[in-house]
This record gives C-alpha cells, sequence and structure tokens, in this order.
C-alpha cells in the first residue's frame, strides 16, 4: 500500500516538477480557479515552443509552470476568460449527463417493473439509445456549421431533459424508444462537440480531457447513491424522482451554457474549410483508435445499463446493496482519471492503453463468474481503475489525427457508437433465452477483442519507433 499512498499523496510530474496532496483537492482547486481573476504579467504558465513531438513526429506547443502548478491549472491560465467559461460548461454539461446517464441505468429496474417490460425489450430501450449515439456523429459537424456552434451545442444538449421527460409521461414500448433515442442523440453530440472543443484547448495534452472525463465519472459515482435516496423518500415512485432532479440539474447546466461564448472556437472555422476532407479513412492509427474505442464502448453502455440488473436479477445482492456496489464503479473511474491525468505525464497512450485493456478483460472474467460479495467488489472496482482513461487515452492516442481532419471526429463517434449499440441488445437476448448470467458472460466477446486490438495499436507504435531508429541510424 505503501507506493499507491505515495501516488495519491504526491504526485510529481517529470516535466514540470509540480506536487499536489490530493488528487481530489486538485480538481477542485483546479474548479475554482476557473473564474478566478487571473494577472497575466505575473503568470506562471505560458505556452512557449516546447519538446513535445505527437504521434507523427511534429512539433507541438506544450505548457511550462513552475513547481507550484498543476499542469490543468497551467492549461486554465493560458485560456482567455471566454474559454475558461466554456471550459466549465464542458465541465458541468459532462457531469449532468454522467449523472443522468448512470441514474438511468440504476432506475432501469424500477422502470421495467413499472411498465411492465421484459429483458429484451430493456435491452432494446439501451440500444435505442446507443443508436441515436451513433446516428447523431454524422450529423453533429453539419448542425454546428449550420446553427453555429454554440446553438447546435445546447440545442442537441437539452434533448437529454426532454428523453427523460417522455420517459415520466407514457409507458408505451414506442413512446420509451423515441425517448431512449433522443437521449442517445444528445450523449452522442456533446461527446462529439465536447472531446472537439477541449482538445482544441488543450492543444495536445491528455490531461485536460482526462479531467473532463473526471467530471462525467463523478457524476456517474453520485448517481446510484442519489437513486437509492430518491427510494428512500419516495417509495415505488423513487425512480420518477430520481429522474426529475436529473431533469433540473440538466437545465441549470443548460441556462448557464446560454452565457457562453463558443461560436468564436477556431475549430469551427476550420470545419467550414475542410469538412469534406475524407483522408483519415486512409490512416491506419484511425482504425485502431476506432477499434479500441468499439469494444470499449461495448462493454461501458452494457455496464452502465444492465450493472444494476444483473446484481439485483442474479440473486447475488439485494437492490439497496446493488445500487451501492454500482455506486463503486463510478468511483474507482474518478479516481481512475484523476490518476491517468497524472499517469500519462509518464507513460506514452499506448502503453496505458495496453494495460488497461488486458486490465478490462480480466475483471470482467471475474465479474461474470463471481458469486460472493467480496469478489464482486473487486471486480466492479478494478474495472472501473481499468477503464477509467480509456476514452481520453485513446482520443490522446490519435495524436492530432482529429485536428487535421475536423471531418473525423464524428465518423468517430458514430462508428464507436456501433459498439454501443449492440452490446446492451445482444445481453437483453442473451439474458431472455439462459439468465442475465449469461447474457452478462457475452461481453467476454468484447473483452477478448479489445485485448486484440490494444496489441495490434502496440506493434503499430513499436514498428514506428523501430522505423524511427532505422532511419537515424
Amino acid at each position: 500500500m505503501r507506493p499507491i499512498a505515495r501516488l495519491y499523496k504526491s504526485c510529481e510530474h517529470p516535466c514540470t516538477g509540480f506536487r499536489s496532496r490530493s488528487l481530489f483537492q486538485q480538481f477542485f482547486a483546479e474548479t475554482r480557479y476557473l473564474f478566478a481573476d487571473v494577472n497575466r504579467k505575473n503568470l506562471v504558465a505560458h505556452r512557449t515552443a516546447g519538446d513535445y513531438t505527437n504521434n507523427r513526429g511534429q512539433k507541438n506547443r506544450i505548457f511550462h509552470t513552475n513547481r507550484r502548478d498543476t499542469p490543468m491549472k497551467a492549461f486554465l491560465s493560458s485560456l482567455s476568460r471566454s474559454k475558461r467559461y466554456v471550459v466549465a460548461e464542458l465541465l458541468l454539461v459532462y457531469f449532468a449527463q454522467g449523472l443522468s446517464s448512470i441514474m438511468l441505468g440504476s432506475v432501469l429496474p424500477d422502470l421495467r417493473a413499472a411498465y411492465a417490460l421484459d429483458y429484451q425489450i430493456g435491452g432494446t430501450l439501451l440500444s435505442a439509445q446507443s443508436i441515436g449515439y451513433l446516428g447523431i456523429g454524422l450529423l453533429s459537424g453539419l448542425a454546428a456549421i449550420k446553427w453555429g456552434l454554440k446553438r447546435a451545442y445546447l440545442i442537441l444538449y437539452y434533448v437529454f431533459a426532454v428523453g427523460f421527460v417522455m420517459l415520466l409521461t407514457n409507458g408505451s414500448p414506442v413512446w420509451l424508444l423515441a425517448a431512449m433515442f433522443l437521449t442517445g442523440i444528445s450523449k452522442g453530440a456533446i461527446t462529439d462537440y465536447n472531446n472537439r472543443v477541449m482538445s482544441e484547448y488543450a492543444n495536445g495534452s491528455a490531461t485536460p480531457l482526462n479531467m473532463m472525463h473526471a467530471a462525467y465519472a463523478f457524476g456517474a459515482c453520485v448517481a446510484p447513491l442519489a437513486v437509492l435516496a430518491c427510494h428512500k423518500l419516495g417509495g415505488d415512485n423513487g425512480w420518477r424522482l430520481a429522474l426529475e432532479i436529473s431533469i433540473v440539474l440538466l437545465t441549470a447546466s443548460f441556462i448557464f451554457g446560454l452565457f457562453m461564448k463558443m461560436d468564436d472556437d477556431k475549430s469551427t472555422k476550420t470545419e467550414q474549410k475542410s469538412a469534406t476532407d475524407y483522408g483519415f479513412f486512409r490512416e491506419k492509427l484511425f482504425w485502431l483508435c476506432t477499434a479500441l474505442c468499439f469494444f470499449y464502448e461495448a462493454v461501458e453502455a452494457s455496464m452502465m445499463g444492465w450493472l444494476t440488473s444483473f446484481y439485483i436479477d442474479s440473486g447475488v445482492l439485494a437492490a439497496d446493496a446493488a445500487q451501492i456496489i454500482t455506486s463503486l464503479l463510478w468511483v474507482s473511474l474518478l479516481i481512475g482519471r484523476f490518476s491517468c491525468s497524472v499517469i500519462a505525464a509518464k507513460f506514452r497512450p499506448w502503453q496505458m492503453i495496453t494495460v488497461m485493456c488486458f486490465g478490462v478483460a480480466a475483471f470482467l472474467v471475474l465479474l461474470v463468474t463471481g458469486t460472493t460479495l467480496p469478489i464482486l467488489a473487486v471486480a466492479t472496482i478494478g474495472l472501473g481503475l481499468c477503464m477509467s482513461g480509456m476514452y481520453g487515452t485513446t482520443v490522446a492516442n490519435a495524436g492530432d489525427l482529429f485536428s487535421r481532419y475536423p471531418a473525423s471526429m464524428g465518423i468517430y463517434v458514430t462508428l464507436n457508437g456501433f459498439g454501443a449499440a449492440m452490446a446492451p441488445a445482444a445481453i437483453g437476448i442473451a439474458a431472455n433465452r439462459a439468465g442475465i448470467r449469461w447474457g452478462f458472460a457475452t461481453l467476454l466477446i468484447a473483452g477478448v477483442l479489445l485485448v486484440v486490438s490494444a496489441v495490434l495499436n502496440a506493434r503499430y507504435f513499436k514498428g514506428k519507433q523501430h522505423s524511427k531508429a532505422v532511419s537515424r541510424a
């Protein structure tokens, strides 16, 4: 435990030399810093030509700080006040969506009971969300050009709340499918816009992306506990109270976003110049990153939608205990994403991805075969830690690919969405025929293919390193 304690108590960046007493303190300090008035003459964080090299061997610009500053604080210091407001909106939106998405998975057993839905319909609902998620990826770029980035962002974001209102008003399967489809559209659009804008602001650094995804995980780990509290207060209608709270939070972040200045982003102008450039299809790295995220999202979407039902319906845990164990997944994701923002400074993205993919596969086996509370808790925590940095690190693994090809992010989100769409439906079909445990076992296929993708990705980067060594020799 001593090495782990040293990692969390005192983390030192090898380039900037910053030290932080606590990763949680770091997160909240940086959030407070977003709106602090900064004296530009005394900035200790500034952009300068540095020695960071991206995946194509090109020089990028990096942030240099003194020993008292974290990379995230240096990143925020380099932004104008209006851009820091945008970053705050990105964090708040991801927090709200994280809470709402996982809250939906937590109330799914109650929603199925209230509307008398079977496993197959429940899985189809989750797949309808994923279909919306992948479908919007083709249109989000066009929406930003036609409506303007800010208007497209806010409209497509608030569709999530509209879907929740629909879930509360009618139990018809077609109506519920339409509601879940709308929530998927919102998730896909925000995933595209948030990652695109933050990637543009971060200028090649993985730390801001991992911190943004940590905000999602923070909302996600609060969600099961919030649902548990709503059940205590509302009884059988506790799931309705949970969705109503989520609608209020989504509305608050929507109002907060009305005052941001997002349309001046460089990313929108670039999109208008090269929105039809599809040269990324010839890039092997694009397909490797897509394969990694495809199978990762298959696992993530299934865990979000089915984990609570798996615990309860397999007879291992009671409903209240299942909510608590589910929250362990997101606490682990939150801790893992903070850790990845530090570890990313010491290891290359492909190295982190390889370790995380093997870990996901191993803990999936433990989860599916486990029948006791300690084993399930270890499997849940392990999965959370290994899944935590996958999305942000995979985006960083692509280097400058997404900035060179603005259309690539939308296609990337769309292709990955197929994994998120098919896996929950496959689990529902298998669970209807053989039980929830065998249904969940279908995720092992995604786990194995995730490992294969990680190995191919590692070979790609090792091959590049060998080629550079030969050329230098």
